[in-house]
């Protein structure tokens, strides 16, 4: 989980990062630049998303596997429980 804020935050810094130098070196006009911007900032955030929907698969995935292991877990709780039981 950790990771995946980490993998959040340096994309957002690359974001601002590239459109920051983008705007200083832009040779454009400010139009062109703003468009250029505008274009790059949806690219990225098209990205973001991409991550973001990956990163809540793979936690469905997780969470799916730690109540399967749960389920058997309580499963063989209630088995031992209920042999104890008929033991005593």
């Amino acid at each position: 989980m950790s990771s995946t804020g980490g993998i959040v935050a340096g994309l957002l810094a690359g974001c601002a990062i590239g459109v920051g130098l983008g705007v200083l070196y832009a040779p454009d006009k400010g139009e062109v630049t703003r468009k250029k911007v505008k274009a790059k900032a949806k690219e990225k955030a098209e990205e973001l998303d991409a991550v973001f929907d990956k990163s809540v698969e793979n936690m469905r995935v997780k969470m799916d596997e730690l109540i399967v292991a749960l389920e058997k877990k309580l499963e063989d709780f209630r088995r031992k429980e209920k042999e104890e039981e008929e033991l005593a």
